[in-house]
C-alpha cells in the first residue's frame, strides 16, 4: 500500500510542477509600459533628521521602496498616471500623498512623519507572503524592533520575544500560545517555523530552531504571527511563525558596533556558592556596510564568550554574517544572504543532589555548528505582477552531549520556492506559489533517511470596501519519507478583519494546521551514560491543528494602543515526549488536545513621551481531550509545561538623553512537568538606564536585580543576578 501510495504522490508531484511553471510563460509575455520614477526624502518632522527603512508604498500596485540611511528612496517604473503615496515608519504616524507621474521624468517629493507611540500602521509582510498593515491584519501579529532589542541589552533572538503576550520560553523552546513544552536533552521538535528573510531554517533531522545563529544586531525586526499559520508557511508553522528580517546594505560606508561586559553576583543562598572565581561575559558586534554601484554588500562579526554563573554553564561563541544585493539593468534584483555560527559550550544537567542545584551532574560539552544560505531573484514585471524564486541551504550539528554528538553528521536542508503577487482587480491582492524542501539527516542513533515536501498555495485579500477585509487561502501539503511513508493534508483558512469605528478594528482567523514527524522524533534510540534511554517510534502519525483566534485592536490617539485576543486550539496526535517510564523515553501522540485563553497587549507614552508603559499579559489553559493509555494522561489533565499565566510589565520614565526603564516577568508555576514538581513561579525584574550621547548609546543595567530563585524547567535553577555596561553606536 505505501509503494502506491509514493507512485500517486510522484504523480501528483509532476502535476505540482506544471503548477510552478505555468506563470513564469505567463510574466513571460508582460510588456513594459512607459514609465517615470518616484523619488524623494523621508525625515522626521521635529528634528528633521532622515529616517532610515521606511516604507514607502505606491497604493494598489505591487510598486514601492524603502528608505537608505540619507531618508532617500527611489521607485521606478511607474506607468504615468495619478497615485496616492503611503508612507510608513515604526515608532511614527503614517502619511499619505498624492504625487503625479509622468512618462520618463522624475517626480521629487518629501515627506515629514510625525512621531507615534502606536506601532499599529507599521507594514508587514510575514501575515499574508505580501504587504499589509498590521492594523488590518487578520491574524494576530507583532514586531519587535531593533530599538526594542537593543534597549533590553539581549543577545539571541529567543529572548527577545518575551515581551510579547502568548509566548514563554521553555528552555530553548519558543512556546507560542501553549504550542509546545519542554525538549529534554534538546530532543522534539518546533511547532514555531523560524524564518530568516522569509526563508525555512528549521533543523532538518530534529526539526528545531537555532536562535543562536543570527546575531541580533543584525536585525532590521521580528514578526511573529501567531495563529494559523500554516496555510501559507506549511509543515512546522503549526502554531506560529517567527521572521526575522536582517538590515540591507547602506547606500553610504556605514560601520556600527556593540560592546558589552558583565559579572555575576553570588547565589543568593550562601551553601550554593560553587566557585571563588569571578564569574564573567562580553561579547563584541561590529558590521560594515557599503554600496558599490549596484551592488551592495554588509559584512559583520560577532563573539561572545562567558564564564557561565555555573559549573559547565560556559561558551565561546563566534558568528560571521553576510548579505549582497545587486540591482540588474531591468531592475530586477538578486540577493544573497549567508550566516555562520560556531557555539562551544559545556552541557549543564542536573537531576540529582539539590543541595548544589549549580553543579553539573556530567562533565559533557556540546559543539554546535550552524549554517544557512539564501539567493533571492526579485523580478516586478508590471505594477500589478511580479515574481521571487529562492533557492536556500540549511546546514547545522544539533547541541547533543560529546557522547553522543560524534555518532551526528551534521543535517542538511535544500529548499526553492516560486512565489508570484498579482492584484488582478483594485479590490484584490493574490499571492500564489510552490515550495519545496529535502531533508537529509544521518546518525549512528536513527540511521540515514531522506524526505521531500512540496506545496503549492493560494491566498486572495478581499478588500470589500474601506472598513471590510476578507482573507482566504488553501495550502497543500506532500511529506513523502523515501522508502517509508507518505503524508498529506489539505489547509485552508479564513480571517477577515473589521474597522467599525475610528481606531477601533476587529479580527479573526480560522484555518487547519499540520507538521509532520521529524526524522529524529521517529527514529531517534540511543542510551546516554547517564542512564536515559530513548526507544523510536517509527509509526509515529503526523500532528495536525484546528486554529481559531478573534480579537480587537484599538488605539487611542497617537500614544495609546491596545490589543485583547482570545484563541482557542486544538491539536491530533500532538507529539510529546513521554516519561511515564523515566529512565526509558520515547515520543508518542496524544490523540487530542486543546490549548484555549485570552491575551492582551498594551503601549502607551505620556507627558511628552516622557512616561511610558507596555503590558503583555495572557491566561491559558492547555489539557487533553481524552484519556490516553499510552502516555497515562488523563482527559482534562494539564499538559506540561504550560502555564496558566504569564504577565510582562516595562515602566519607564525619559529626561532628555537619559531614560530610566524596569522588566518585570511573571510565569505561573507549572500544573504538571515532565517529572519533577516545581513550587516556585517565575518572578524576575531587570532593571536599566541609558544615556544618548551623539552618536553612541550607553547602557548600564542589573538583570534579575533581586536575585529571585526560580527554575524555568525542572531541576535548572534560572539565572544568577548579574551588572552589566554596554556601549553602541554606529558612524
Amino acid at each position: 500500500m505505501r509503494n502506491e501510495n509514493l507512485v500517486f504522490e510522484d504523480k501528483i508531484f509532476v502535476v505540482k510542477i506544471c503548477f510552478a511553471i505555468f506563470p513564469l510563460f505567463f510574466a513571460a509575455f508582460l510588456q513594459a509600459q512607459p514609465a517615470g520614477k518616484i523619488s524623494g526624502v523621508v525625515a522626521d518632522a521635529e528634528t528633521n533628521k532622515p529616517l532610515s527603512g521606511a516604507n514607502v508604498w505606491v497604493t494598489k500596485t505591487l510598486l514601492g521602496a524603502s528608505t537608505d540611511e540619507n531618508g532617500e528612496f527611489v521607485i521606478r517604473r511607474v506607468p504615468p498616471g495619478d497615485y496616492l503615496l503611503r508612507i510608513s515608519f515604526i515608532g511614527y504616524r503614517t502619511e499619505q500623498i498624492r504625487v503625479q507621474v509622468q512618462r520618463d521624468s522624475t517626480s521629487q517629493i518629501q515627506i515629514a512623519l510625525q512621531p507615534s507611540a502606536v506601532q499599529s500602521e507599521t507594514i508587514i509582510v510575514t501575515g499574508s507572503r505580501q504587504q499589509e498593515d498590521l492594523q488590518r491584519a487578520a491574524n494576530s501579529v507583532s514586531v519587535v524592533t531593533p530599538a526594542e532589542i537593543r534597549r533590553r541589552n539581549r543577545f539571541r533572538i529567543d529572548e527577545s520575544l518575551q515581551s510579547i503576550a502568548g509566548i514563554t520560553l521553555v528552555g530553548e523552546n519558543v512556546n507560542v500560545r501553549g504550542g509546545s513544552g519542554y525538549a529534554l536533552l534538546g530532543l522534539g521538535a518546533s511547532r514555531v517555523l523560524m524564518l530568516i528573510d522569509d526563508v525555512p531554517v528549521l533543523t532538518s533531522d530534529l526539526g528545531r530552531a537555532n536562535w543562536d545563529i543570527l546575531p541580533v544586531t543584525e536585525v532590521e525586526r521580528v514578526e511573529v504571527l501567531k495563529g494559523a499559520a500554516s496555510v501559507l508557511y506549511g509543515s512546522g508553522g503549526i502554531s506560529g511563525v517567527i521572521n526575522i528580517l536582517t538590515k540591507r546594505p547602506t547606500v553610504t560606508p556605514s560601520f556600527s558596533f556593540r560592546q558589552s561586559a558583565g559579572v555575576y553576583d553570588e547565589p543568593s543562598v550562601p551553601e550554593w556558592k560553587w566557585t571563588n572565581r569571578t564569574l564573567y561575559y562580553y561579547r563584541t558586534d561590529a558590521s560594515y556596510s557599503q554600496t558599490f554601484h549596484r551592488l551592495g554588500l554588509r559584512l559583520a562579526v560577532s563573539r561572545h564568550e562567558s564564564t557561565g554563573d555555573r559549573d559547565r554553564g560556559d561558551f565561546r561563541r563566534w558568528y560571521f554574517t553576510g548579505k549582497a544585493a545587486y540591482r540588474l539593468p531591468d531592475n530586477s534584483n538578486l540577493a544573497l544572504f549567508a550566516t555562520y555560527s560556531r557555539d562551544a559550550r559545556g552541557f549543564f544537567f542536573k537531576l540529582q543532589d539539590l543541595n548544589s542545584p549549580l553543579i553539573s551532574d556530567t562533565q559533557d560539552r556540546v559543539n554546535l555548528d550552524g549554517t544557512a544560505a539564501s539567493l533571492v531573484y526579485n523580478k516586478l514585471f508590471s505594477p500589478v505582477f511580479s515574481t521571487k524564486i529562492r533557492l536556500s541551504f540549511n546546514s547545522q550539528l544539533i547541541g547533543l552531549p560529546s557522547e553522543l554528538a560524534k555518532d551526528f553528521k551534521p543535517a542538511l536542508g535544500f529548499s526553492g520556492e516560486a512565489q508570484w503577487n498579482w492584484l488582478p482587480h483594485p479590490a484584490h491582492s493574490v499571492v500564489f506559489g510552490v515550495d519545496y524542501k529535502r531533508d537529509e539527516a544521518e546518525s549512528k542513533h536513527y540511521g540515514t533517511h531522506r524526505g521531500n515536501a512540496i506545496s503549492p498555495y493560494f491566498q486572495d485579500i478581499w478588500k470589500l470596501s474601506n472598513i471590510w477585509q476578507i482573507h482566504a487561502g488553501l495550502r497543500y501539503d506532500t511529506y513523502i519519507l523515501v522508502g517509508d511513508s507518505a503524508e498529506t493534508q489539505l489547509s485552508p483558512k479564513l480571517g477577515a478583519s473589521y474597522n467599525f469605528l475610528p481606531g477601533s478594528i476587529l479580527h479573526f482567523s480560522i484555518g487547519r494546521g499540520f507538521r509532520s514527524p521529524s526524522i529524529a522524533e521517529r527514529f531517534s534510540r540511543f542510551r546516554s551514560r547517564g542512564g536515559f534511554e530513548l526507544k523510536s517510534n517509527p509509526d509515529l502519525q503526523p500532528e495536525r491543528s484546528t486554529l481559531f483566534d478573534v480579537g480587537l485592536r484599538q488605539r487611542l490617539g497617537e500614544n495609546v494602543s491596545a490589543e485583547v485576543t482570545a484563541f482557542w486550539n486544538q491539536y491530533d496526535n500532538l507529539i510529546e515526549l513521554d516519561t511515564k517510564n523515566i529512565p526509558v523515553l520515547r515520543f508518542l501522540n496524544y490523540p487530542r488536545t486543546r490549548m484555549r485563553g485570552i491575551e492582551t497587549q498594551f503601549k502607551g507614552r505620556w507627558w511628552g513621551n516622557r512616561l511610558g508603559l507596555e503590558t503583555a499579559m495572557s491566561w491559558m489553559e492547555a489539557q487533553s481531550l481524552s484519556d490516553d493509555p499510552a502516555s497515562g494522561l488523563k482527559k482534562n489533565q494539564m499538559l506540561p509545561y504550560r502555564p496558566k499565566f504569564t504577565a510582562f510589565v516595562s515602566p519607564s520614565f525619559s529626561l532628555g538623553p537619559a531614560t530610566l526603564e524596569a522588566d518585570y516577568r511573571y510565569v505561573s508555576r507549572y500544573d504538571k512537568t515532565l517529572q519533577f514538581p516545581e513550587e516556585v513561579p517565575l518572578k524576575n525584574w531587570d532593571v536599566r538606564l541609558h544615556y544618548r550621547w551623539r552618536q553612541l548609546g550607553l547602557q548600564l543595567g542589573v538583570k534579575n536585580a533581586v536575585n529571585y530563585n526560580y527554575a524555568p524547567v525542572e531541576r535548572n535553577i534560572g539565572e544568577i543576578r548579574n551588572f552589566y555596561f554596554s556601549v553602541n553606536g554606529e558612524f
